[in-house]
């Protein structure tokens, strides 16, 4: 498990971390999946509408966050190269509320937001 400040990170993967700013608390977390698909579900998304969203042969994830006590804002970013700019979905969220699973699946991986 990965905690900093309120974030909180549980993944069966190696979680690295590549950048750590601590004029501003800004952090980049590294999560190597090597290509597997990804099943991604927000619990903010009725089930009946949108079971989840599903992203093929992504690389890497990478999360930015920030450890400021008023900033619980993160990017998340699914690469299918290192390149940031590969990146094949990301999206911004507030994490206070939540704890982020990166699980492997037996033939996925999968990319859950689930309540602290």
């Amino acid at each position: 498990m990965y905690k900093k400040s309120n974030f909180v990170l549980k993944s069966d993967f190696e979680v690295r971390e590549i950048r750590q700013e601590d004029e501003n608390g800004d952090v980049d977390l590294f999560i190597p999946i090597e290509y597997r698909t990804v099943n991604l579900f927000l619990p903010f998304i009725k089930e009946e509408n949108m079971s989840r969203i599903q992203l093929s042969e992504v690389k890497s994830i990478v999360i930015r966050f920030n450890t400021s006590k008023d900033n619980n804002r993160c990017s998340i970013h699914f690469l299918k190269n290192i390149d940031l700019l590969s990146h094949l979905l990301n999206f911004e969220l507030d994490y206070e509320q939540y704890a982020i699973i990166v699980k492997q699946e037996e033939y996925s991986v999968s990319f859950k937001l689930i309540e602290k």
